[in-house]
């Protein structure tokens, strides 16, 4: 009897503001299945999830990150190690970039907490330190904030239309630490079932039962494509295979004309009345065999359609890849994620027009609604 292994949050805790810890269970896996899924999960936790950090600082009368800041205690190579620190929360959860702007004059101590940002957009350090000023000096500068996953170096960040921006390191990733280990079960004499024990530390901007369903999900819409796997070579076989048997066709089509022909001028014999029998029941074999392969290639297609829509993929709604490219730029991976996204808000994502919302529109509603016999 087969045992349905279930996954459990037996630990839930806040060790500091900004570090959040969750520990799971996956229980009754077979031999072998933990390591599978905590290698993916842990992976995935530290790699694919999206988070929002500062991905460029400007300042007022600074031009690189070697000018020196009068009036300030330290350094602007200080400042951006400072900047790097901040932990951001957008709750508005889209991907589109937006800025925060400071302006204090000294002496001050200034914290993240100065910054002013959208109102969507909170920091949740805000008591992390920034810079000192020491006299009475202004200091004015503005930070860019953007959506990304995982490490990207100042030299990869790409600031188009940002003027004077000084790129900064980026940590997107919202997990600080993953890790996982396998436990035997105690009464498994055979010892052929083990516990998968999953422990999984954020920053806060995701909780860290949050954190593994973003991965879960995150793990289907990357092992979806085997949905749609194409065999080209298969492809280019049958196309050989499809000639073939036409030639084939014609060619016995031809020797019982021909049977036929010497059947009127001569008397037939047991032999040859046997011999056209024989060559039209070949022909009719193919044809139905041509026949099956056709309805079994539009069966392949419908197939595949539904798939594509039970797996949530845009693709799935027959969408163009235009739409489907500009969706996915604002994290609209699934069709889910899409009939959750605010109709009257399609109309600013950046690619999509109002016939392209109107596209969208009649596509849900065709998803949503239930066929008709």
């Amino acid at each position: 009897m087969q045992i349905t292994s279930r996954c459990k949050c037996v630990d839930l805790d806040v060790l500091n503001p900004n570090e959040f810890y969750g520990h799971f269970v996956f229980t009754s896996l077979e031999k072998s299945e933990g390591a599978t899924i905590g290698n993916m999960l842990r992976r995935t936790l530290l790699s694919n999830l999206y988070g929002f950090r500062i991905v460029g600082v400007r300042i007022c009368g600074i031009n690189n990150e070697f000018t020196p800041m009068p009036g300030v205690r330290e350094d602007l190579l200080e400042i951006i190690l400072n900047l790097k620190e901040i932990i951001i929360l957008n709750e508005a959860k889209t991907d589109q970039s937006c800025f925060g702007r400071l302006k204090v004059q000294g002496p001050a101590i200034v914290t993240a907490g100065s910054l002013l940002l959208p109102k969507d957009v909170h920091i949740l350090n805000p008591s992390s330190h920034l810079l000192t000023i020491s006299d009475d000096s202004i200091i004015e500068l503005e930070v860019k904030i953007e959506s990304g996953k995982s490490y990207i170096l100042a030299k990869d960040q790409k600031l188009e239309g940002s003027k004077d921006f000084i790129p900064i390191d980026s940590n997107f990733a919202p997990v600080l630490k993953a890790n996982w280990y396998l436990k035997s079960l105690p009464q498994d004499v055979d010892n052929k079932n083990e516990e998968l024990h999953l422990e999984i530390f954020t920053n806060g901007t995701l909780l860290p039962h949050q954190a593994l369903l973003q991965a879960r999900k995150m793990v289907g819409y990357l092992l979806s494509s085997i949905l749609n796997m194409e065999f080209p070579c298969f492809d280019v076989m049958s196309k050989k295979d499809e000639t073939n048997k036409s030639n084939s066709i014609l060619e016995e089509e031809e020797k019982i004309k021909d049977l036929n022909t010497k059947s009127k001028n001569m008397k037939a014999t047991p032999l040859i009345s046997e011999k056209v029998k024989t060559s039209k029941a070949k022909i009719l074999s193919s044809k139905e065999k041509s026949k099956t392969t056709e309805e079994g290639t539009s069966e392949e297609n419908l197939f595949k359609r539904v798939t594509d829509m039970e797996s949530g993929s845009l693709e799935g709604l027959g969408l163009s890849n235009r739409i489907v490219n500009a969706l996915k730029k604002v994290n609209i991976n699934y069709t889910w994620d899409l009939m959750k996204y605010p109709s009257p808000n399609l109309i600013t994502i950046e690619g999509l027009g109002p016939k392209s919302v109107q596209q969208i529109k009649n596509k849900l509603e065709l998803f949503s609604e239930p066929p008709t016999e």
